[in-house]
This record gives structure tokens, sequence and C-alpha cells, in this order.
């Protein structure tokens, strides 16, 4: 998120509302780290956030030779498509809500390098520009959101993945994706998704101290901070009512309730303490 960890969350929602209303383009802000969609721009940070949920997929299924991929949410940079064809993607696909990524080729360069020397080189880059680099490496960028995966043929891919990315999805939209994503995702595939039920503003729960009548206006939406609050047993039924199978791989708890029940929005309160316990998960989405 860019602030320091020392101010406290009711700072940093106020400070992010007021700043996102200024006429100041994403780049400046994600330059000076008041705003920024991940850390993937980093090449070692793109192999490894790829390589984890890969290698959960290939423990948990089995994947094509020249498997199709798509990841969700990429953010700031587009480095994780090349390193789905260094491990074996015939093609890849990065679908986000905007087009935030990085466009210098320099970061796919040194990528391209760090990967040859651990024995995942692929073809020597010929292209001067990075669009040009992802049409010669058939990496596809998508920027409008859920309708983005409308241009992706039915049952083509075969490994879909994200890194903290479903919490960020607008709560009225999640289904839809969920259908995108059943629809797209081939017979025999697998998806890998890592999931933050933290609030993102001081790592606890303090975004369920506000009813939807804030939490979802725009203003709040369009601010830097904004999870859509759908608790965990509830995001996994939403992923089986689109078509899926469920398993959870990886769990990490709370020791105690971070937010008391009394600080929380009436909406909240009469969920079951599990609902709340849960802080970040991995699971493995198969269709049915």
């Amino acid at each position: 998120m860019g602030l320091s960890s020392c101010v406290p969350w009711w700072a940093k929602l106020g400070i992010k509302l007021g700043l996102a209303r200024l006429p100041v383009p994403y780049a400046l802000w994600k330059r000076i780290g008041l705003f920024r969609h991940g850390e993937m721009m980093v090449p070692e940070r793109a192999i490894f956030a790829f390589e984890s949920h890969f290698q959960s997929a290939v423990q948990h299924g089995q994947l094509p030779v020249k498997f199709r991929s798509l990841e969700l949410g990429p953010g700031d940079s587009v480095l994780s498509g090349f390193v789905a064809r260094a491990f074996g993607a015939e093609k890849a696909w990065l679908a986000d809500a905007g087009p935030f990524a990085e466009t210098d080729i320099a970061g796919c360069r040194a990528l391209l390098e760090l990967l040859a020397s651990r024995g995942r080189a692929i073809a020597p880059l010929k292209s001067a520009t990075l669009p040009d680099a992802m049409k010669e490496y058939d990496v596809v960028y998508l920027t409008e959101g859920t309708s983005s995966l409308k241009t992706i043929p039915d049952q083509s891919i075969d490994f879909a993945w994200s890194q903290v990315v479903l919490e960020h999805i607008y709560r009225d939209e999640f289904p839809a994706l969920m259908k995108e994503l059943r629809r797209v995702v081939a017979p025999g595939g697998i998806g890998v998704h890592s999931i933050d039920f933290r609030d993102h503003l001081g790592g606890g729960l303090n975004n369920l101290r506000f009813g939807d009548d804030v939490w979802e206006t725009q203003a709040f939406r369009t601010s830097g901070f904004y999870t859509n609050r759908i608790r965990p047993r509830e995001m996994i039924d939403l992923m089986k009512t689109a078509g899926f199978s469920v398993e959870v791989i990886s769990e990490q708890r709370w020791p105690e309730l971070p937010l008391a029940r009394d600080r929380m929005a009436r909406q909240f309160r009469p969920f079951a303490d599990e609902d709340f316990m849960v802080c970040e998960i991995r699971v493995i989405m198969r269709p049915v």
C-alpha cells in the first residue's frame, strides 16, 4: 500500500480518500509509493509468485505439456506472463481492471536473463518495445476487468491463478467473475488462488466497521483500499455455485477475534466467529 505501517488504519483511510480525489495520474502515485498494485514488476517476485501457484497446481493436478494460463490481477507488471511461457505455457492471458502495468521493456529483459540463469530460457527476445515483446511471446494483457474475459474462448484455460486479488473484486461483480472463469476453464483445468481477508488498511478487520451504504460507494471503491468483505465460507460457496469444486490447501488464522463485534457494522454482527477467524487461504478450484 505504500503508507508507513506506523500510520493508524483510520488515518490511511482518510489520506487515501483525499488523495484519490486529486487530479493526479496513477503512475505518479505509484512512483512515490502511495498507491501500488502489488510488486510484480520485480523479476524475482514475478517468478516466485508464478512458481508458487504453479507448484500448487501440479501437486494437486496435472497440466498439459503446453498449457494455457490466465492470471487475474497482475497489477503493475506483465512479467508473470513471460514467466508462464518459461514454465511451458503456449499462451498466457493477464486480466486486470485497468492498464496498470509498466511499459518499460527493461524489466522484461532482466526477467528473461534471470529465467535463463535458472534453466528456464525461452526464445531470445527480438522486440524493442514491451507491447511488441508481448506479441512475440503470445502474452495477452486485458484491462477491462471481468468483461475482458469475454474475449477468451470457451474452455481454453488450463491453469488460472491469482495472488491476493479476489478480495478486491467488487462485491456485486464477484458472481459474474466466477461465471466467466467457469466458462473459460478447460474441462481438466485447475485454478490456484491466494486470498487475503485482512482489511488492507491495518492488517485487521477494520473494513467491517462500515456498512455497505458507505463501503460500497464509489469514493470508497476507488481509493486504493477497497476489499469486498466477502467472508471465506461465503466466497467458497460463490465459487461452488459457479460450478467449481473447491479445496482449501492452506489457511492462516488469527489467534483471537481481531475486531470486537460491537465495533462491527450491524450487517456483520450475526455472523459466526468462524467467519472472522480466517485471515488468508489458498484454494484449488476445479470445474465440475
